[in-house]
Order: C-alpha cells, then structure tokens, then sequence
C-alpha cells in the first residue's frame, strides 16, 4: 500500500487509521493507554514541570484589599508539602495534570479529617477507581473499587469530582443514564497521536530495513524457494539495520539490485511525525517549540514558556484554587484563602538588562524606591526601600526633582547658606 493510499484511507475512515494489517485504528485504543503514549506525555511533562515551579499557600486580603499576606501558621499550609504521608504536592500535581486531562472520568479527591486543629490529608484517585452515579441532578452515590466502598449521603462532602464538560451530556454535568462521565479532549486528537504512532513505526522500519523502502534482488537464473529465503537472509543481516546505514552493497552470483524507494517527499515520515506531536502538543495547551516543532530558537522557546504560563499554567491553577477553597472551606472561616504565587516561575521574568532598557523612559516619573519594586518585580532581584528614596529623579537620573526645582540664583540662596 502506497503512503498515498495509507493517507486517503485514513482521513476518510472517521478518524480511524489503517495499518498494512488492514487494521481499524479505535481512538479508545490510543485513550485508554494514554500515559504511556509520547504524543501525549511529552507536551504533558512540558506543562507538569511549569506547574510544578508555582507554590500555593494559605492568604488573607490586605487592610486595603488590593493585595495579599501570607497566613504563615495556618492548618493547610503544609497540605501544600505533603498531600498525605505518602504524597508530596508536586506528585499531586502530575497525577491530577494527567489523569484530568487524558481520561473522561477525571478524577476523585477525597478529604480525610481528624482533629480540627490539625491537617487534613487529601487523596486523589485514580480514573478507573471510582463511579460516579447520579439521581436527578444531584449526585447520589460514589463507589470506590479498591479498596471497595459506597459513598452516600453526607460522606459526599469530603470528596469532589473533577472532570472534563462532556458535550454529550443532557444538563451540563448529567448524562441520561445517570452514571457520570467526563469527555477529555484528547478523544478528538487522538488521530494525532495514532499519526504520531504510525510514523514512528515507519521510521523504526527502514531503520532496520537499510534505512530505506527496499529494493528488488533479480538474477537470470532459477532460483528456488529455499535459495529465495537464503539470499533474503543473508542479505538483511549484512546490509539490515541501523548499524549498517549508508554501507554499500557488494553483489555476487549474477545478482542484480533494483532500488524500489520512492522520492523523499512520498516517504518523509520524519516530517509527518514531528507535525503530529506539535498538534498533540496544541490539544494540550503546550506550544509547539517546546516540543522540537516550529522554529525552535532559543528566542521562540523562551516566548513560549511564558505562553504556556499565560495559556495554560495559569488558568489551570484558577481552578485549582477554586477546587480547594470549596473543598476545604470549614478550615477558611476567617477571611483566609487558598491562592498561589507565581514568583517561583523564572520564565515569567524578564531579563535585567531588558527590563532596565523599557524603564529608561519611566525613570523621570518614578521614585527611586517605585523604580526598585517594579524592577524586584519584573526580575529575580529584590530591592527594598533605601532612606531618602520617595523623591523623583530627573534629567535621567542625574538629579532629583526637589534639586532641579531649587533656585540657583543668589537672590534665591537661602540665609543659612550665604
């Protein structure tokens, strides 16, 4: 089967794919394993690691509310070190991050409590452990697989479902059979990652097959069955595989090689892989120079962390921090939060030298010490107020205003200096 037939088969088989088996491709068959896919696991380890960079911890608003200050002693704070004992948060994240994203039926956080001055743990479970099963529009109970329990009436309280909007679904949250049931995004892109597959195969073929489709042994005489698979053997274990790339081929008995490989742009698979994980990568929220695609410059990468931090990072931790404020709101009575902070996120910083360069024009309209925190803000760098720092500097920082403003005339000299 020609790569253009393979093609013409696959975008007109309702996102199935067909193989030289003549094999249908079902999306679920690439779904249900997803985590161990590349198409989906490296755009996913880009997206875990920048989140991973963003702390969380317990806030209350300011006496102005226009900002916030940390509640160093709270109860929760050290839920944001170690879900549970066996759990830290970063680990939290990468489960929550992946299974959210690569399954219908999301996740299931569950909230143990003890005394009430001490911590609760929290526990995620996974996908394919729980069923969610719904009476009208309220959800009426949750069976736990491992280790087996039914969850019912007030016990609801200490759990949350969280899960991707199922579009099939009659109310928003319910579908007519009264079993929950997400809809990840992935099920629409998992021909990409079946392309992605696909390709790879191909690739991994000629590299066992001398790198290239192969070619045609002719000779004059007879040659039987047996002399057939003999030659077939001898020839691919000499001249098969990686190690022999780019060998010559060295001919004998009247044997005569016909090169049946077809042009480079019928059989540019390598092309056709990268662009199928740079759509994965997309359907994750992840650019696609963070994974080989596009032109991957450092420039073009270093703007795209901060895509993936505006894009992505930062509206996944928007309903991070409503999830656990509603999950946890008896431990927040008193005006506190659940927020996080994004200073531990370098890519989101500019560079001194750029940041210096943008406020050049600025200098004449900020104090010094207002000129200090937007720098400390923009960059790594944290400079605090310096005494005689609230007054303007002018003349691009050569002078300050009261300076400038000051008579210089004798008439205008003060008694105590004459």
């Amino acid at each position: 089967m020609s790569i253009r037939e393979w093609m013409k088969k696959w975008f007109f088989k309702d996102c199935s794919v067909v193989t030289d088996d003549n094999v249908n491709f079902n999306p679920t068959d690439y779904t249900a394993n997803i985590e161990y896919k590349a198409a989906f696991m490296l755009p996913m380890s880009k997206k875990i690691q920048a989140c991973q960079n963003i702390a969380m911890a317990v806030y209350k608003k300011t006496k102005d509310g226009k900002g916030k200050d940390l509640v160093k002693e709270h109860v929760l704070n050290d839920l944001f070190n170690m879900i549970n004992p066996n759990t830290s948060f970063q680990d939290f994240l990468d489960y929550l991050l992946v299974w959210l994203e690569g399954s219908d039926n999301g996740v299931l956080l569950e909230v143990i409590k003890g005394i009430p001055s001490l911590r609760p743990d929290l526990y995620v479970h996974s996908p394919s452990n729980f069923t969610v099963y719904f009476e009208g529009r309220r959800i009426r109970e949750i069976r736990i697989n491992n280790p087996y329990r039914s969850i019912v009436g007030d016990e609801l309280k200490n759990y949350m479902w969280i899960r991707s909007p199922n579009y099939l679904n009659i109310i928003d949250g319910i579908n007519s059979s009264g079993i929950g049931s997400g809809y990840t995004k992935h099920n629409s892109m998992a021909m990409y990652g079946a392309y992605s597959e696909q390709a790879w195969k191909w690739n991994w073929s000629l590299a066992k097959n001398l790198g290239k489709p192969g070619g045609i042994l002719q000779t004059e005489g007879v040659v039987d069955k047996e002399d057939r698979e003999e030659i077939k053997a001898r020839y691919s274990a000499h001249y098969g595989g990686s190690d022999n790339a780019g060998k010559p081929i060295v001919l004998g008995s009247g044997l005569k090689y016909q090169d049946t490989s077809r042009a480079p742009i019928d059989s540019d698979w390598s092309t056709a892989e990268q662009k199928a994980h740079e759509r994965a990568a997309l359907a994750s929220g992840v650019p696609a120079e963070l994974v080989g695609g596009g032109e991957s410059t450092y420039q073009n990468r270093k703007q795209a962390k901060k895509e993936l931090y505006r894009e992505a990072v930062i509206p996944f931790f928007n309903k991070l921090k409503s999830w656990l404020n509603y999950l946890f709101s008896e431990y927040l009575k008193n005006g506190e939060f659940i927020d996080y902070d994004l200073s531990g996120a370098d890519e989101l910083k500019e560079d001194i030298g750029d940041v210096i360069t943008k406020l050049e024009p600025l200098k004449d309209r900020l104090t010094i010490n207002e000129y200090r925190k937007i720098v400390s803000l923009l960059t790594d760098l944290s400079l605090g107020d310096v005494e005689g720092g609230d007054v303007l500097l002018v003349n691009s920082g050569v002078a300050t205003l009261d300076e400038t403003i000051t008579p210089t005339t004798t008439e205008g000299e003060e008694v105590d200096d004459i």
